[in-house]
C-alpha cells in the first residue's frame, strides 16, 4: 500500500522467453538470478514472480515453447525500473541450458475473476486442516471472502530448505476481493512462485496443479 492510504495499481510485466528448457527446480535459482540483476527486488515485498508455464517435459526438464513468459506482478510504479531486465540473459545453473534471455516486455492487467487458483500456497504446515485454518485467518485479515478448495500437497526448495504447502483454489469471489487476493497473495515465498493467484475458468480439478 502506498503512502496516504491509497492502494497501488498492480499490473503484470510479461517478458517473452522463446524456446529452450528449464530445470525442474528452477524457481529458487531463477529468483536468485533476478535478485542479482536487480537487487532492489529483494527489498520490495509487493513484487511476485509467477510460475513459468512450459509446453511439456523431457529428460527431467521443462520444455519452453515460443509462448513461454516470465511474468512479474508489481505496482505500476515499478515498471520502468523492472524493464531494465529486457535483453538480459539470466544464468542460474551449471547446465548450458540454464539461461533465460528476456525479450521486450509488455504490461498486462490483472484478471480478478470469481475463481482464482495458486499451484502452491505455503504457511509452514503440511497438515491440511492446519493449513486451511491458516488460510482462513489470513483471508479474514485481508478482508477477502470466498470458498476454499484445497488441492494436492506440494514441495519446493526455498533458501532456508524445503517448503511444503498445498495447491489452493478460491471461488465465489467478488471482483474486489479477487483483485485484493492477486495484489497481496497468500502465505510465504512469493518470489519463488508461491501464494500467487491467477484467474481460473472453473472450480473443478484444483488438484491438477
Amino acid at each position: 500500500m502506498s503512502s496516504g492510504g491509497h492502494i497501488a495499481e498492480f499490473v503484470e510485466l510479461v517478458f517473452p522467453l522463446g524456446s529452450g528448457s528449464l530445470r525442474m527446480d528452477y524457481p529458487l535459482p531463477l529468483w536468485q538470478a533476478l535478485r542479482d540483476a536487480l537487487p532492489w527486488l529483494a527489498e520490495d515485498d509487493e513484487i511476485a514472480i509467477l510460475p513459468i508455464k512450459g509446453g511439456g517435459f523431457s529428460e527431467g526438464r521443462m520444455i519452453l515453447g515460443q509462448r513461454a513468459r516470465l511474468t512479474l506482478r508489481m505496482p505500476r510504479s515499478r515498471i520502468e525500473e523492472a524493464q531494465e531486465l529486457a535483453g538480459q540473459g539470466l544464468k542460474f545453473g551449471l547446465d548450458p541450458g540454464d539461461e533465460l534471455r528476456l525479450g521486450e516486455p509488455h504490461v498486462r492487467a490483472l484478471q480478478p475473476t470469481s475463481t482464482q487458483y495458486s499451484p502452491m500456497v505455503v504457511f509452514g504446515h503440511d497438515d491440511e486442516a492446519v493449513f486451511l485454518a491458516e488460510c482462513s485467518r489470513a483471508l479474514e485479515a485481508m478482508g477477502v471472502g470466498g470458498n476454499l478448495v484445497c488441492g494436492k500437497a506440494q514441495a519446493r526448495l526455498g533458501e532456508a530448505g524445503e517448503l511444503r504447502g498445498f495447491s489452493l483454489m478460491l471461488h465465489g469471489l467478488s471482483a474486489g476481493h479477487a483483485l485484493r487476493l492477486q495484489q497481496h497473495g497468500l502465505g510465504n515465498a512469493r518470489k519463488i512462485g508461491c501464494g500467487i493467484f491467477v484467474s481460473h475458468k472453473t472450480a473443478a480439478a484444483v488438484g491438477a496443479g
